[in-house]
């Protein structure tokens, strides 16, 4: 396992801001040839609402890096990024990105290590320690990665030897591992369903294809690379490292907006339902047109990058279904509404009606004799006891009874 020229890893972890960092802000800056990967760079690359919720603004920035650099164990620090999620204020939803180079081996190892595998090696760092306060990790399962690797001059070596695999490319067992982040050991693939699927792989160039699965992307070099006189791998890494990354966030941001929509959608069902869904409505609307976007720029690459990640988490299914319970509690709300009304109407009708008939009875006979009065005031009582004693008008009582119950 010692032919791999090219190695870069990116962890990102879901994390909290107890403020906002100190560090520089914008995102972390990097260096290929002429091209840097500037904040105002990205912004041109992708659109404006993309960009505000990537970078943030000079005023407003979202995003800060740390450009330290460091070795750890087996592991070289590139940087750190920290990016906010949420609006400003204490403790507010973000994500940090840890930027990783392996420098002994492959990524496979620790790769197994971040996603928690049975019998996987210890990491040789802390994420946290590499904070230093600036956010705090939640320990919400594992991480999502984003590895490459390109082959030196032998080529890939295969990772599945066994002969039921023969006819698994390497190229494609090096996709499937890294975007899985699994061995034979954790998981044997089936011969007859081999992953990845065609559908599933994006081909970046005929030099580099990726696929994108649940918790992780893994990037395969399909030519051999030539080290640093090879400027198409060292640029590969800096859009890998930068705007692919960049596609990746703002997904692993999309999907926290919908598991946290969803979650106030079951929280209605314990509260105020119209309360509730009225607060609901405008966090959707909110969520709609802040995060919720499946075109971020002209360039195909990143759109394909996160449409394959919201594929993998259903994330339009998902909020398809928010919009839809939705749409089906406002429908149901107004049949309602509309029930209510009716019944109030039934009620003040057969309540109104004999004491108006009563009233035009007295006015023809044109009499002040009292006993005529009773008599009059008994009917038209009885009448209305009569007329409220029917079904239409104990639906109605019933209808206006249990509304004011739930009120």
């Amino acid at each position: 396992m010692t032919r791999l020229a090219r190695q870069a890893l990116v962890v990102i972890y879901q994390a909290r801001l107890p403020a906002d960092p100190t560090w520089p802000p914008g995102p972390l800056i990097l260096q290929e040839g002429q091209i840097r990967s500037t904040a105002e760079a990205r912004s041109e690359y992708y659109n404006d609402k993309a960009a505000r919720v990537l970078y943030g603004s000079a005023e407003r920035p979202r995003r800060w890096h740390d450009p330290s650099r460091r070795v750890m164990g087996g592991i070289e620090v590139v940087g750190v990024e920290a990016l906010r999620a949420s609006v400003a204020g204490p403790d507010a939803h973000g994500l940090v990105a840890v930027h990783l180079r392996p420098r002994h081996g492959s990524p496979i190892a620790l790769l197994r290590a971040l996603a928690g595998r049975r019998g996987a090696p210890r990491l040789d760092f802390d994420p946290q320690v590499l904070l230093d306060g600036q956010a705090v990790i939640e320990s919400t399962g594992s991480p999502f990665t984003i590895s490459f690797v390109a082959p030196g001059a032998r080529g890939l070596p295969r990772l599945y030897r066994q002969p039921r695999y023969w006819r698994w490319a390497a190229a494609r067992q090096w996709l499937w591992t890294l975007a899985s982040r699994t061995t034979l050991a954790d998981y044997p693939p089936d011969p007859g369903n081999l992953e990845p699927r065609e559908d599933e792989i994006i081909r970046l160039s005929s030099d580099w294809h990726a696929v994108v699965l649940r918790d992780g992307m893994g990037v395969v070099g399909i030519r051999p690379d030539q080290g640093r006189d090879d400027k198409f791998f060292g640029y590969a890494e800096l859009y890998l490292r930068s705007i692919y990354l960049d596609a990746i966030l703002l997904g692993l941001m999309q999907q926290q907006g919908i598991t946290h929509l969803e979650k106030r959608m079951a929280a209605a069902l314990d509260s105020s339902l119209t309360a509730t869904m009225a607060d609901l409505e405008g966090r959707v609307s909110a969520f709609r047109h802040h995060l919720w976007a499946q075109h971020l720029t002209p360039h195909g690459i990143p759109n394909r990058v996160l449409t394959a990640y919201q594929r993998q988490h259903a994330l339009r299914e998902r909020f398809e279904q928010i919009l839809l319970d939705i749409s089906d509690f406002n429908r149901l709300n107004r049949d309602e509404e509309n029930r209510y009304v009716n019944s109030a109407v039934v009620v003040f009708t057969l309540a109104t009606v004999p004491t108006g008939i009563a009233l035009a009875l007295l006015q023809v006979l044109e009499t002040h004799n009292p006993w005529l009065f009773a008599a009059v005031g008994f009917a038209c009582a009885l009448l209305t006891a009569v007329l409220l004693r029917t079904r239409s008008a104990r639906v109605a009582l019933r209808a206006l009874r249990r509304r004011f119950t739930i009120t």
